[in-house]
């Protein structure tokens, strides 16, 4: 066995312990403010309540006046102009389609 000098210098510490370095998330919050912003147009153009997956849409207009122009018949009728910030792919055809 060595001398009790070289445990002395060792410290114990628990396995599982490792400081984390903070993180800039900056680049992966969405613009809540800006999607908010857009909803409130659409809401004063639509008037009448949305549904969630109308929400999450509508927020991510490009200019809500020029899309939702004739009072928001958009299923079948019209394209709408789409601002996503991130896109969730399931695979690598989904990508491919891209």
């Amino acid at each position: 066995m060595g001398s009790g000098r070289g445990l002395a210098l060792l410290r114990r510490t628990l396995a599982t312990y490792a400081p984390l370095p903070e993180k800039n998330c900056s680049s992966i919050i969405p613009p809540y403010p800006v999607l908010l912003q857009n909803l409130n147009r659409v809401r004063t153009i639509l008037d009448r309540p949305l549904t969630l997956a109308e929400k999450i849409l509508y927020s991510h207009l490009v200019n809500p006046e020029d899309s939702l122009a004739n009072a928001g018949k958009v299923r079948g009728e019209a394209y709408l102009r789409l601002r996503p910030e991130r896109v969730a792919m399931q695979d690598a055809s989904a990508q491919m389609a891209l």
